[in-house]
């Protein structure tokens, strides 16, 4: 319900069609381009077609108005394979946005996937884009809540995707007791910048444990695990090819 209220308030105020935007066929799939684009990716969450979504939509113009990264679902296995691994049984996503990229997520994985955002009055008016998963609001200082949430992430993986603030990221670590590090962003060449980056920009307390391109799109999933993780994942493979 909440999702139809959204994308209500976003059609009427942007000026788009009620009916739904179909996907074309000249030169390979294009969408209907500027907001149709929006109502369209609505459309495909309510059917749950999240498949459709990271293969049609991660080359259209105006993607950046929902995500910045459509990861394929290859680099969505490579995600549940490293979660797995590193014996994680759910993500929090710090700076989530609209949230869609924690739904793709949750979708694929089968894990649970929380996501945490700023600035409460800006993703609760009627001219914030439609969100798809519910966003936990904080102020710029962490709230009781989202502090206690990184305490007990004990089986939690910590995510930033495209985020731009060092002094925040370095907070949250702070209270974080999880073991799962993971940071998806541009790589150099890209012309774009964050902070953190995904590779050489956390201390000495994590360690890369694999990392992965983003289609050919020179944005990358690094993910990292806790320093004196990463001999227990070290003794647990050997075993495993000893198996």
């Amino acid at each position: 319900m909440i999702i139809r209220q959204q994308l209500d308030f976003y059609r009427n105020n942007h000026g788009v069609s009620t009916s739904r935007t179909l996907f074309t066929s000249e030169l390979g799939s294009n969408m209907e381009t500027e907001d149709n684009f929006v109502v369209t990716v609505v459309d495909l969450y309510k059917e749950k077609k999240w498949r459709e979504i990271v293969d049609r939509c991660h080359d259209h113009p105006e993607r950046n108005k929902l995500l910045w990264v459509f990861p394929s679902e290859a680099n969505l296995r490579f995600l549940t394979e490293c979660l797995v691994e590193l014996g994680c049984n759910g993500v929090l996503s710090i700076g989530c946005g609209s949230g869609l990229l924690e739904w793709i997520l949750s979708e694929a994985t089968g894990f649970r996937v929380s996501g945490v955002e700023v600035d409460g009055a800006w993703w609760q008016c009627k001219y914030a884009p439609p969100t798809f998963i519910p966003l936990l609001l904080t102020s710029s200082k962490l709230d009781k809540n989202v502090m206690n949430l990184l305490l007990r992430g004990d089986t939690t993986a910590l995510l930033f995707c495209y985020f731009n603030n060092r002094d925040a990221f370095n907070e949250y670590l702070k209270y974080f007791s999880g073991r799962v590090l993971i940071i998806i962003g541009p790589g150099d060449g890209k012309g774009v910048h964050t902070d953190p980056k995904p590779f050489g920009d956390v201390t000495d307390d994590w360690i890369l444990y694999k990392w992965e391109e983003v289609r050919n799109s020179k944005d990358y999933i690094a993910v990292y695990c806790k320093n004196n993780q990463a001999k227990d994942v070290e003794m647990i493979y050997k075993k495993k090819v000893n198996v």
